[in-house]
């Protein structure tokens, strides 16, 4: 799969030159139509330049073409997952919160916040996401790798990501999903193979221990209970 980043890249080459010649095209004939216009002493008469309008068509044909051609070719292999991916993340995304859960249990959960926590991702190698939503349509997008895709209710979405630098990435909804909208947010954070998977063998442990406590803490009151009914005297509530 290539870069989001370098067919992003491509296609801005290609689009911004035509886009700026187009642009001087326009201006100029109007220029010339206005220039031609105000040196007429009376109105001119219609004509029809068939020829002239039939090549601007063709052209104008030619060019959205070959834009379109430039597109597809840029994005079909984007749309390509791999069959082997460095890892697997499945997203989760609800009014208006992301979940991120990986194979082995993890999970990280950024709910309506500007700062959520982050979700560690390796790097140079393929990401792949399969994502979701469980109640309205929500955008997963990343600006900076210039990556979009819109998640849907009933319907799982995967595709694969490359993060070939380290560093923060943050992520946010593309698609407006209601009153907290705008704090729908998320973030990646690109590690080296080896602190990776350091930073997910220290989450899950963490993550264990806080289920441990979890299950304790819910034990606890009720042998308590037990306990004290156990010792209660004889007769100490008839008294």
């Amino acid at each position: 799969m290539p870069s989001t980043t370098h067919a992003y890249t491509h296609v801005e080459r290609v689009y911004f030159p035509i886009a700026i010649g187009v642009f001087a095209v326009i201006v100029g004939v109007l220029f010339v139509l206005l220039v031609l216009g105000a040196r007429r002493a009376r109105p001119g008469k219609r004509s029809e330049a068939l020829k002239l309008e039939s090549a601007y068509a063709i052209a104008l044909a030619g060019v959205g073409a070959f834009l379109l051609w430039t597109t597809f070719r840029a994005e079909a292999p984007i749309d390509r997952t791999v069959a082997a991916p460095g890892l697997r993340i499945h997203v989760v995304a609800a009014q208006w919160s992301w979940r991120l859960e990986y194979p082995d249990g993890v999970t990280i959960d950024a709910v309506s916040s500007w700062q959520p926590p982050a979700a560690a991702v390796p790097t140079g190698t393929e990401v792949e996401f399969s994502g979701t939503s469980a109640d309205v349509i929500h955008g997963f997008w990343v600006p900076q790798l210039h990556f979009q895709r819109q998640l849907l209710p009933g319907y799982t979405t995967s595709f694969d990501l490359i993060f070939e630098h380290g560093g923060m990435y943050g992520g946010t909804c593309s698609v407006f999903c209601g009153d907290q909208h705008s704090q729908m947010h998320f973030r990646l954070q690109a590690l080296a193979p080896a602190s990776f998977r350091q930073w997910l063998a220290a989450r899950s442990a963490a993550q264990a221990a806080a289920a441990t406590r979890l299950a304790g803490s819910a034990r606890g009151p009720t042998a308590s209970a037990v306990s004290e009914r156990t010792v209660e005297p004889p007769g100490a509530r008839a008294a």
